[in-house]
């Protein structure tokens, strides 16, 4: 095998005056002097042994040496700059931390598994979940806490670009032995003189809900609240009253004890989505997680809610 003893600096130097046809152009877009550069191209002319260039005061161009050269100088470099690219990418894909934002509901019902499958894909990455109210996942995504949010809302937000993924309707929970537990639906009108159960008016699902509640002419009254869905939930399960709430937040476990009733005329829906500060690049690995996301959305769908 003949030995190679150019260097890529010098293969690089020739590209750019064969491209240019000047060497002053070429010491220019490389950011060399012109005798730096001629230095370059004449080690490359001595290892080689031949001529590549022939250069006159006005013109330079190749030789038939040069011709035959310069293809194979330039596959040269391009297989080494994609080979310098898959090699970053797989450092991206082995080490680092991936920060997801979401809303606690879809942190405990459609995450994990996604996570779980991720993991075990890529077992030397670290994943972090920061499972927050709907305002606080949209503020750690807009500050970079967060590299990517998982919630209903944002896609307002001038910063914020929103992939819609699916959308999520509301249902009536209330307790096994309430007198409305029979019922498969139930009309939002139905409930006035109802007291009921809520989150606190500083959530995003109780401005919606109050919201439609304000249309009514005759409406339910939100006697009870709590900050957060697990006091909510306590609180329906002690008999105090009937909550509306998201789909997703109504567990497997949870309906042993508790019934969802679809809400009609109106029904309330929200539609859930990816959110990233707009114009974000993604990296292999993070659009790796975002398909994943996406496919499980579509798998995991709430039975009854609409594409």
């Amino acid at each position: 095998m003949a030995r190679i003893n150019f260097e890529l600096n010098e293969l690089q130097a020739f590209i750019a005056v064969a491209d240019k046809s000047s060497f002053k152009a070429a010491a220019e877009a490389l950011y060399l002097s012109q005798p730096a550069l001629s230095r370059r191209i004449d080690r490359l002319e001595q290892a080689l042994q031949v001529r590549l260039l022939e250069r006159t005061t006005r013109s330079v161009r190749l030789t038939g040496e040069g011709v035959h050269f310069l293809q194979h100088a330039q596959a040269v470099v391009e297989e080494l700059e994609a080979a310098m690219h898959g090699l970053g990418q797989r450092q991206q894909l082995r080490c680092g931390m991936l920060t997801i934002a979401s809303i606690p509901s879809v942190a405990q019902q459609l995450l994990p598994e996604v996570l779980a499958a991720f993991a075990r894909a890529h077992p030397q990455h670290r994943l972090r979940v920061l499972d927050e109210n709907a305002q606080e996942v949209l503020a750690c995504v807009l500050d970079g806490r967060a590299d990517l949010g998982i919630n209903f809302v944002g896609g307002e937000d001038p910063g914020i670009d929103f992939l819609p993924l699916l959308t999520e309707r509301y249902l009536l929970v209330v307790r096994r032995d309430h007198p409305l537990a029979s019922r498969s639906r139930v009309r939002l009108q139905e409930l006035a003189g109802e007291k009921l159960v809520s989150v606190s008016p500083h959530s995003s699902n109780r401005l919606l809900l109050d919201h439609q509640l304000a249309a009514l002419a005759e409406r339910p009254q939100i006697y009870y609240e709590a900050n957060h869905l697990s006091g909510v939930y306590g609180m329906v399960l002690a008999g105090m009253g009937p909550v509306i709430v998201p789909e997703l937040s109504l567990t497997q476990a949870q309906r042993h004890m508790l019934v969802g009733i679809e809400i009609s005329e109106p029904a309330l829906s929200r539609t859930l989505g990816l959110i990233q500060r707009k114009g974000s690049h993604n990296s292999p690995l993070m659009q790796q997680l975002i398909d994943q996301l996406r496919r499980a959305f579509q798998q995991g769908q709430p039975q009854g809610v609409a594409d």
